[in-house]
């Protein structure tokens, strides 16, 4: 059987602690503050402060309902008068800026309130370092958890005296549990605040959706709980634990929380797709993923090098894509189609250097891929690589194999994060080819044929690509692409305007295209077609 929490209603509470008043514009002195939470004036006679298992005895003073009271140090407490309620002790136990435990004993020995208190409730590196106070954010939740506080808001560094600055009495915090573990018969859950305020929970609060299971039996320590069941759990199956009614400090929760038993992950079975190593100015790298093994892998655990990708269950489904970046907007902001919607933030990536380096995948001690990248892999037509990603070409051959990774086409941005690679190597390509969609095209904005669409397909791989629009005398209208890289496949689409943005007259036009690779290969292509106007009579 697991504590409960004790109720907050009429008890003496800590709302505010002053630890580190260094550099502050409070009082450089330290100060506790306690709250009476209850209907009725509280006694302090007999009271205890304890801070690390010292005792401090309070004075004769009644406290009123709803009126809070700041114990100071005696020598220091006329500065504190303007604050209102001030206890002067003769004794003070000095608090330790990286954290302590601050306990309030009544007069029959039972506990009142504690709060064990660190240094990472500041949440804040500056405020950390002195000046500001811990607040207390919903009175009514008694229990002695980080999540219930936090570094005062207010500009003066604190609120001694009165209502806390993140004062909120129907604040909940956001509790969600993760699992940690997932074994044939048994699921580990991992919660964030400590299991010890949590009550008694049953086996009838737990179901295993959609299979209908529940556990026979709960384990229970510190940090996990672990449920145990008589039916084996499915395996490579997207399932979902529902928990119910389940209380936390006098809070009620439910919870539904994805969860995945997979089976064991093989070489090759999420590959590495694309690489930014050499981000444009201001940007960040990326790494992205494919799923490749034809089943649901749950990423939750896997390391990209030795950074954790997530620490929560995330299912990654067959022939999808996941891209690995520290800023997806940034990554959106240099390719607006990057699909975000594919990606996971880490909070670090290793360190890619712009000419050579490694790229590892790996789960659980399993390497399941691995890149040697060198800035050499990108096309020799490129003048500046900065802002291009390496893609890989063909799902099926080797990630090192010579030739597998290459740039991204210039022609989409330079990179495709989140969705298929611009220069995917094609099966069963055998021509070189360009052809139009139609050989007429009105650009009158009526919805029917306003651009004319070339459609390419190239057996040769990682082609450059030039391609010109000449009027019927010959005179260049608008160089379109220009010794841009593309893919095997894709299109390109002409609105009938000239290089300065201008409307051309309709008439006969004529194409000229070049492709070309690094291993000399050369072909030209040339067509012509009509651009129609309102205007135009044929």
């Amino acid at each position: 059987m697991l504590n409960f929490c004790v109720a907050a209603q009429d008890r003496l509470i800590i709302t505010e602690i002053m630890a580190n008043p260094n550099n502050g514009q409070l009082p450089n002195t330290e100060f506790i503050e306690l709250y009476n939470s209850g209907e009725k004036p509280v006694d302090l006679s007999n009271y205890k402060l304890q801070v690390n298992k010292q005792s401090i005895e309070l004075l004769p003073r009644y406290l009123a309902s709803k009126q809070f009271i700041l114990l100071v140090y005696a020598p220091s407490s006329s500065t504190f008068e303007r604050f209102g309620n001030v206890m002067p002790l003769p004794r003070w136990q000095a608090l330790n800026n990286s954290g302590a435990e601050i306990s309030l004993i009544k007069p029959d020995g039972q506990l009142a309130d504690q709060v064990t208190y660190s240094d990472r409730w500041y949440a804040s590196s500056t405020k950390r370092n002195g000046g500001w106070s811990l607040e207390r954010i919903n009175p009514n939740i008694s229990c002695d958890e980080s999540l219930n506080w936090s570094a005062s808001e207010s500009l003066s560094g604190g609120t001694p005296g009165q209502r806390n600055s993140i004062w909120d009495e129907y604040y909940k915090p956001a509790i969600q549990p993760s699992i940690a573990d997932i074994q044939d018969h048994s699921i580990r859950l991992r919660f964030p605040p400590a299991l010890t305020n949590l009550p008694a929970i049953t086996t009838e609060q737990i179901q295993l959706h959609p299979v209908g299971a529940k556990p026979t039996a709960i384990e229970i320590d510190r940090e996990h709980l672990t449920l145990i069941f008589s039916t084996a759990i499915p395996m490579d199956t997207p399932l979902e634990l529902n928990m119910v009614d389940i209380s936390w400090c006098q809070l009620t929760y439910q919870f539904s929380i994805p969860l995945l038993h997979a089976s064991p992950s093989e070489y090759n079975d999420i590959i590495i797709n694309e690489v930014l190593f050499n981000p444009k100015a201001g940007g960040v790298d990326f790494v992205e993923l494919y799923n490749r093994s034809g089943k649901i892998i749950n990423l939750q655990g896997w390391l990209l090098g030795n950074r954790e990708i997530i620490r929560e269950p995330h299912l990654f489904y067959p022939s999808a894509y996941r891209v690995l970046t520290t800023s997806p907007e940034t990554v959106e902001k240099h390719y607006p189609n990057a699909q975000l919607e594919n990606f996971i933030t880490m909070s670090a990536l290793p360190p890619y250097a712009n000419e050579r380096g490694q790229v590892v995948l790996s789960h659980a001690s399993v390497l399941v891929d691995s890149l040697a990248y060198v800035s050499a892999m990108h096309q020799p037509f490129l003048s500046d690589v900065k802002g291009i990603s390496l893609e890989r070409q063909s799902l099926e051959r080797d990630t090192n194999e010579p030739g597998n990774f290459t740039s991204a086409s210039t022609l989409v941005g330079g990179a495709t994060p989140g969705y298929k690679n611009s220069v995917g190597v094609e099966k069963n390509m055998h021509n070189n080819t360009i052809t139009l969609a139609s050989r007429t095209f009105s650009p009158n904005g009526d919805g029917f044929e306003d651009q004319l669409h070339f459609i390419y397909a190239f057996s040769e791989e990682n082609p450059m690509f030039t391609l010109q629009i000449f009027d019927d005398r010959g005179r260049s209208v608008n160089r379109l692409i220009r010794n841009k890289s593309v893919g095997q496949q894709g299109e390109i689409s002409w609105d009938g305007k000239d290089e300065n943005g201008h409307d051309c007259t309709g008439g006969i036009y004529i194409f000229q295209a070049e492709m070309y690779t690094a291993k000399g290969y050369f072909q030209s292509f040339k067509g012509s077609f009509v651009l129609v106007r309102d205007s135009s009579k044929y």
